[in-house]
């Protein structure tokens, strides 16, 4: 039976400070914790810690907020949880289907479309064929 990859981090966190914009992930907040002061301090060189009572809830999987270094700087964050967003994204694909062969949504044309396109194929396919021959 073949295993299916397990999603490594659920969490993506995006932090900006004087216009400069960078990223860093995690499995859960716990984890979120650890990383996003180590990727402060590697991109701006402040020491900040995340507290969670700062962040407020935009939706089901994203928080927005702000943390404040120990020197009083102030960080922007948006953390976003991507598990939610790709069942999200699955979902609205799946509203879409179904709908490509009717009316103005069937961009390539009719019957005849499809009949010069096979005429096509074989064409190309007998240049092929003598050209192998040669």
């Amino acid at each position: 039976m073949k295993s299916r990859k397990k999603w490594v981090n659920d969490l993506a966190c995006t932090f900006m400070y004087k216009g400069q914009v960078k990223k860093c992930f995690a499995r859960d907040f716990t984890h979120m914790k650890i990383r996003l002061p180590d990727s402060i301090y590697r991109a701006f060189y402040l020491h900040a810690v995340l507290v969670m009572d700062e962040l407020t809830q935009i939706s089901q999987s994203e928080w927005h907020g702000y943390l404040l270094s120990m020197c009083g700087k102030r960080i922007s964050v948006k953390i976003i949880d991507r598990k939610d967003r790709v069942r999200e994204a699955a979902r609205l694909l799946g509203q879409i289907g179904g709908q490509a062969g009717r009316g103005k949504k069937k961009v390539r044309g009719d019957s005849n479309y499809y009949q010069l396109l096979r005429l096509k194929g074989l064409e190309k396919r007998r240049i092929n064929k003598t050209e192998k021959d040669k």
